[in-house]
């Protein structure tokens, strides 16, 4: 039986003519400028000492294999966004992010691999940060890959609304004005073109299931970071077109707070619906709030303890920005409600491990000697 045949035999699909695989087909090659950067299909591995624990049957996507230095989810986005800038002849790509961001690092490294200049735009820590430390992490290769970095300070970033939109196109006319042609990507690559990323790795995800033979046709439940909305928006697009039900989407956010993000990936859906004619009728969001523990981008002791814990059990390295808080998140929903999320489990790892070379003293001292 073909991928086709198999998703609409399933139970928790409903077959109609605008919801099949085809129909994601279709949507994906009218748009040819997609780039092939990352290293796909990424596998799906079940967790044996983690699935014992919890008593769930726990499966990771790997999508933190989907590149070395671009590795994690911000690449599916950047095929599709990068694609873009080349084909308006862009000479400068500008982004922005955090100070450990991973999709400033992941598109300045493979906006070099395209012969681009890259201008980053990071936003400094809430507490004091020593910028003349040595750096480490993201922020590292950013350092090595970018031509120019612009460090925000987090006052600025909140006067002007806690958005990057107005430093991106501070930075734009100043290219200009050097005769340069910018291509401005927002936080994340979450954008309606960025969201094409997950879009498509929706259907990626679900034939890898099923030549896994995992059980059933898809996963009872698909658990996920929240950032930036652009993963999550595009997850959900791409169930919706296949017939999977939404309800099986749920998403930990790491900063911020549910109506927040709701209001974000929300937004994300509408504005893609609306520029590339989809077709959504369900807008029913799953966000899990209370997992961000010491705040975005700090990692307490006794998180970085459980990091270490999955890495030493079921060899899995999270990072303490993303996923490492929305894999503790999901494991205390699951706790709470273990009939909730049915028996099979996906956790969708999107990458940052190199953010954990940013915590090489407080990673110490959590290790048995």
């Amino acid at each position: 039986m073909d991928v086709v045949a198999k998703l609409l035999s399933s139970r928790q699909l409903i077959p109609n003519e605008r919801s099949d695989y085809g129909d994601i087909q279709r949507i994906v090659m009218q748009y040819p400028e997609r780039l092939q950067l990352a290293n796909l299909p990424t596998p799906i591995q079940f967790l044996k000492k983690t699935s014992q624990q919890v008593g769930k049957q726990i499966y990771i996507w790997r999508d933190d294999l989907t590149d070395f230095i671009g590795s994690g989810n911000k690449i599916r986005k950047l095929e599709f966004l990068l694609a873009d800038a080349v084909a308006r002849k862009a000479t400068t790509v500008i982004t922005c992010g955090g100070i450990q961001s991973n999709h400033a690092r992941a598109t300045a490294y493979l906006a070099k691999r395209l012969g681009l200049e890259v201008h980053l735009i990071l936003r400094l820590p809430q507490e004091h940060y020593d910028r003349h430390k040595p750096a480490g992490g993201n922020l590292l290769l950013s350092r090595i890959y970018a031509d120019h970095i612009r460090y925000i300070d987090f006052a600025e970033y909140a006067q002007r609304g806690h958005e990057y939109d107005a430093f991106l196109v501070e930075e734009a006319e100043k290219l200009r004005a050097k005769g340069k042609q910018p291509y401005l990507i927002p936080e994340g690559g979450s954008s309606p073109l960025g969201v094409f990323g997950y879009f498509h790795a929706a259907e990626e995800m679900i034939t890898t299931w099923i030549g896994g033979q995992f059980g059933g046709d898809a996963p009872d439940a698909v658990f996920f970071a929240l950032g930036s909305g652009g993963t999550h928006a595009g997850l959900h697009l791409g169930f919706e077109k296949m017939g999977i039900s939404t309800d099986s989407l749920y998403a930990v956010n790491v900063c911020d707070n549910r109506e927040y993000f709701e209001l974000r990936v929300l937004k994300l859906i509408a504005d893609t619906c609306e520029k590339y004619g989809f077709d959504s009728r369900e807008r029913r969001l799953q966000i899990f709030d209370g997992h961000v523990g010491g705040g975005y981008g700090v990692a307490t002791e006794e998180e970085l303890r459980s990091y270490y814990q999955l890495a030493h059990n079921d060899g899995i390295l999270l990072d303490p920005c993303y996923t490492g808080k929305a894999f503790r998140g999901m494991l205390a929903e699951i706790k709470k409600n273990p009939q909730r999320f049915g028996e099979r489990i996906l956790f969708l790892h999107s990458g940052g491990s190199f953010a954990t070379y940013n915590f090489i003293e407080a990673y110490n001292k959590v290790i048995p000697q």
